[in-house]
């Protein structure tokens, strides 16, 4: 993928992120309902009836037809699921044989609700150490940590894998130096962020087997699931600011 449909992709993100995913979260009411279901999300459903009891506690002055208008447009937004059967209440007491529609949070709701606080946070004041305030160590932190982001934007343009001999070329770096970094880092994150994989040896790899060495060509860099996800708050805060 180019830089150019990199970019396209991710304005096509943040459109829809915006205008669908977003959107009814601008209203007061909504956002109410939405953070009831981030506050329940340990219980496995909740019912129209739980949601119109907790607006009531907290002041909210909304109507059943209402409420059901604001649970649509959070479907239709995908931050929620409607479970196809009925149920009663599970966060009041009731003993009514009436049963209610029954929601839960989607996962689409869930990392938007983990998500969201970390967008609204203030910047902080840390700005880059000048030049000729640098120390060695100071350049070698700052050269780590360069190199581990450029790895996983460069693997999740391309898909989330890549061969360890092109990834090495993008980097300009040698084979040895590269090598370092298909470590678990507890710097960066507690699970590890990229993972070597190797392929099935050509007739030359399985040569190079036969002295305890395996061919470059036969290794490539894989992006983790939490590798993921780090890229992905990393591309959600530029969206942010």
């Amino acid at each position: 993928m180019d830089r150019t449909s990199s970019d396209n992709d991710m304005k096509s993100r943040i459109e829809e992120l915006l205008e669908k995913t977003l959107r009814p979260l601008r209203g007061r009411k909504a956002r109410g309902i939405f953070n009831i279901f981030l506050a329940q999300r340990d219980k496995e459903f909740l019912t129209t009836f739980d949601i119109e009891a907790v607006l009531k506690e907290n002041g909210f002055e909304v109507n059943k037809k209402e409420i059901n208008g604001f649970l649509v447009s959070l479907l239709e937004a995908g931050l929620i699921e409607k479970l196809s059967e009925r149920g009663k209440p599970i966060t009041v007491e009731y003993d009514d044989k009436y049963t209610y529609d029954r929601w839960k949070l989607s996962l689409t709701g869930f990392k938007i609700g983990e998500r969201l606080p970390n967008l609204m946070a203030e910047e902080s004041d840390y700005t880059l150490p000048k030049l000729r305030d640098l120390t060695p160590s100071m350049i070698n932190k700052l050269e780590d940590l360069y190199l581990t982001a450029k790895i996983l934007i460069i693997l999740n343009n391309a898909g989330g894998e890549m061969s360890y001999v092109d990834l090495r070329k993008k980097l300009s770096i040698d084979k040895e130096k590269l090598a370092v970094y298909s470590w678990p880092d507890p710097d960066h994150s507690d699970k590890p962020l990229f993972e070597v994989k190797i392929k099935p040896p050509s007739l030359r790899g399985k040569i190079f087997k036969l002295f305890g060495q395996i061919a470059e060509q036969n290794l490539s860099f894989t992006l983790t699931e939490a590798g993921r996800k780090l890229v992905e708050e990393i591309a959600s805060r530029e969206i942010a600011s």
